[in-house]
């Protein structure tokens, strides 16, 4: 069964990233960078690998979350959102660390910051527009000196798919199929009369026969393909297989490459 129930995903909204095509670039050099479970490309600023429409290339992000740095970027923007400070730079949100330095933190609900990035996406089709950069939301305001702000909100209630556009990645995990659609995982549902696709990704431990062919070596018998990581296993018969595991605990610098 698949990480997360689909009514989990009612309340909670996953990570969903809208591409605009400005973003969108071929691979550059690279340094990548693991924080949590994903890998992430530093080139001042940050992007990440992605699959989009068949295309393999890279979209810029924001900083990710738990990522540390003893000095803040230049024309960091101090913040105090319900008491607690907080540092908006390179669209990224950081706050000090008790033993000195900062540290990526997720963007603080109600935080407001004096500009987004010309690569954020207007979702213009609601009574409330939201500008999505990344995992971040922002609601166009005018604070009480008149200013315009961009205001952080809560991220909306996730999109379904009815359909598996033709052609996507695709891996079976402990039996159930996974689908990659531009660069988010979807799995089947079937609820209440209703049926589609919905975010999810397989649980730690799920073994796998076939890696999907867009999995890269990242390590030594360790496989990324985006968000989900696998680890070759062999049985007391030789037979190689797949298990689903955790990223990688304390290795921050996995490659570097040059065009």
């Amino acid at each position: 069964m698949f990480w997360h129930h689909r009514r989990w995903y009612r309340s909670f909204w996953v990570r969903s990233v809208f591409i605009a095509p400005a973003v969108f670039v071929a691979r550059p050099g690279r340094v990548t960078i693991i924080v949590g479970p994903t890998a992430f490309v530093r080139i001042n600023p940050w992007y990440r690998s992605v699959i989009y429409e068949g295309d393999e290339g890279y979209v810029l992000m924001s900083a990710p979350v738990g990522y540390e740095t003893d000095t803040l970027p230049e024309g960091a923007q101090a913040l105090d959102v319900d008491g607690q400070e907080f540092f908006y730079a390179e669209w990224s949100f950081y706050q000090a660390k008790a033993n000195g330095g900062y540290v990526v933190v997720d963007a603080p609900h109600g935080a407001e910051v004096s500009a987004i990035p010309e690569e954020a996406v207007l979702h213009d089709e609601s009574e409330a527009p939201l500008y999505q950069f990344d995992n971040t939301y922002f609601a166009k305001q005018t604070n009480d000196a008149g200013q315009s702000v961009y205001r952080v909100e809560p991220q909306p209630p996730e999109e379904e798919l009815a359909e598996i556009p033709s052609g996507s990645p695709s891996f079976v995990a402990a039996g159930e199929t996974y689908f990659y659609v531009n660069y988010s995982f979807y799995v089947s549902f079937e609820e209440d009369g209703a049926s589609g696709f919905v975010n999810g990704e397989p649980e730690i431990g799920a073994t796998v026969d076939e890696l999907p062919s867009q999995a890269e070596e990242i390590a030594p018998n360790l496989f990324q393909f985006d968000t989900v990581f696998f680890e070759s296993v062999e049985d007391e018969n030789g037979t190689v297989f797949f298990e689903v595991v955790d990223s990688p605990d304390g290795e921050e610098v996995i490659e570097v490459e040059s065009d």
